[in-house]
């Protein structure tokens, strides 16, 4: 089947409620309704595609955009990557033990695994469901998509979380791209990886479909390029300002009311 539309949904705040959530049965029956009207869901997420699989281990979606661009996936089988270079790693790591940000979490996602700073062994993680403990960089030997940073038990003030970005990104222009992912962590990733590469890279192979063919669900920074690129770009009623004032819409409900269900629904399925 060639797809004549497709839709675009991040997880975290669109999906998901505020608890890590959503409704499964209604979200497997506008899937299928969906597929039945010619429409291809795809996952565009800053989560692993080891994260996704367990998310949506009782759920029909095989399409991602994984890992914020850096990875996709189509029927299982990965179709484009985009990785950190060891030595860029090197430098970052570097940087980011001088600066010292006092995360609550330090993760670099890999291939088969999510690594962990072996400081935060006893940080409970059932959100990697396949995770490895590292005290040096050289004992990762699979590829990196992305590096993320977390504090979510210290919540501060979203500026703060913001400048640390602006000095990513001034410190490795051309090399590195820091951004805001929601839930107070930040994911630095490739420079020039986002969602809408990655959704670009993947509407590729299906002939004659481009960006405008999508239409994207999102709710924060990550989600900017998204949102800006494709045909249309929804924002979640409780999404970031930023994000709202590019976007060509507003769902009419919140992710803790089925917001992004409620709206496909109505837009597609009525």
């Amino acid at each position: 089947m060639i797809p004549q539309k497709f839709i675009a949904i991040d997880i975290d705040g669109t999906l998901y409620d505020d608890h890590d959530h959503f409704d499964i049965q209604r979200f497997n029956q506008d899937y299928q309704a969906l597929l039945n009207r010619r429409i291809l869901l795809i996952v565009a997420t800053g989560n692993s595609y080891d994260a996704v699989q367990t998310i949506f281990k009782d759920c029909p979606v095989n399409t991602f955009v994984a890992e914020n661009g850096g990875r996709i996936v189509i029927n299982g089988k990965d179709v484009i990557s985009h990785v950190h270079s060891h030595s860029t790693l090197q430098k970052l790591m570097t940087f980011l033990s001088r600066k010292n940000y006092q995360p609550d979490l330090f993760s670099l996602s890999g291939a088969s695994n999510t690594f962990i700073d072996n400081q935060f062994k006893d940080v409970p993680v059932p959100f990697y469901p396949h995770h490895r403990y590292f005290i040096s960089l050289d004992q990762i030997t699979e590829p990196v998509y992305n590096v993320n940073l977390n504090w979510f038990k210290r919540r501060p003030e979203l500026e703060l979380i913001h400048q640390v970005i602006k000095e990513i990104n001034q410190t490795f222009p051309m090399q590195l791209q820091a951004t805001y992912s929601g839930a107070y962590g930040i994911d630095i990733l490739p420079y020039g990886v986002n969602k809408a590469v990655g959704l670009k890279e993947l509407i590729h192979h299906f002939p004659n479909k481009t960006l405008k063919d999508v239409v994207a669900f999102g709710d924060t920074s990550n989600d900017l390029e998204m949102i800006q690129e494709s045909g249309i770009g929804f924002a979640m009623k409780n999404a970031t300002t930023d994000l709202k004032q590019v976007a060509d819409q507003i769902t009419s409900k919140d992710n803790n009311h089925d917001g992004l269900l409620y709206e496909i629904e109505k837009q597609f399925l009525s």
